[in-house]
């Protein structure tokens, strides 16, 4: 079903994308989708699947689900609630038509093989001044990033999936705290090669998302434990001199109120347990 534009249908454009994102405009789920939520240079799109898509200014796609549209100014307007049609080669909201078959394809994910990190990364993060939310310092955050550490010391999956779970929905926001520090910390197991490939790991705790966090935050942590990340955290990742993980690194902890310092905290704290 489509969604009722009405008479005045502005064009736009998405130029990059990420290629799992493609892959699911390219075969939506059946049924109209909504806006979930809109902030001043981004707004989320629930699928009629239950799950979401960003669409935000350009720039590095600070998601694994997201968009960058060539005029941020073309989102503005939407409302939450607001039918959206998935068609092909386009997304089409009130008033508003953006074409997506052009835009350039991203791939966002850690390589089936593990790349392993370069110690110019280690040692970045080791050496950056990380600010995080004051939740991560709470009695539940200290236990939580305490037991993380200890699972992936002693490779135990169990304690990690507990752990996990004891992170998620931690703090306040769109994305809590808690599920930005699990991000950096699958981002790390993921590029190292350790326990993300336990069976039994990646339905457990996407199991405790769907029960414990925002939206949002269940959207970043589903695709993390399927190792796709943002741009910014793909960014850390790749470095392999000094300069670059430092430069990551720094663009990384510029990422909203708390998200990116969030993020690194627990990508440092899997970097030391895993070492």
């Amino acid at each position: 079903m489509s969604a009722d534009l009405g008479p005045r249908e502005r064009h736009g454009r998405i130029v990059r994308l990420s290629g799992h994102l493609a892959a699911r405009l390219a075969h939506p789920s059946h049924g109209t989708a909504r806006v979930h939520a809109v902030f001043a240079r981004a707004i989320n799109i629930e699928g009629a699947d239950g799950r979401l898509l960003t669409l935000h200014e350009p720039g590095p796609l600070r998601a694994p689900f997201a968009a960058a549209v060539e005029r941020v100014a073309s989102l503005r307007g939407q409302r939450p609630g607001a039918p959206v049609a998935i068609e092909p080669g386009s997304i089409r909201l009130p008033g508003l038509l953006l074409a997506w078959e052009q835009a350039t394809s991203v791939d966002c994910a850690v390589a089936t093989s593990p790349p392993g990190l370069d110690r110019a990364v280690v040692d970045a993060l080791r050496r950056l001044d990380i600010r995080h939310a004051p939740g991560l310092d709470s009695p539940r955050g200290v236990a939580a990033r305490a037991s993380l550490s200890a699972a992936i010391g002693s490779r135990d999956a169990s304690r990690l999936i507990a752990a996990a779970s004891d992170l998620l929905g931690l703090g306040e926001g769109v994305t809590p705290a808690g599920d930005d520090c699990l991000v950096g910390v699958l981002a790390v197991l993921h590029a190292v090669g350790r326990l993300v490939g336990t069976p039994g790991l990646v339905p457990a705790v996407a199991r405790a998302a769907a029960d414990r966090t925002t939206a949002v935050g269940r959207e970043f942590v589903i695709h993390a434990l399927a190792g796709r990340f943002s741009e910014p955290v793909l960014a850390v990742l790749r470095a392999r001199t000094a300069p670059e993980a430092a430069a990551a690194a720094a663009l990384l902890a510029c990422l909203g109120a708390t998200s990116g310092g969030d993020t690194l905290t627990g990508m440092r704290l899997a970097c030391r347990a895993a070492a």
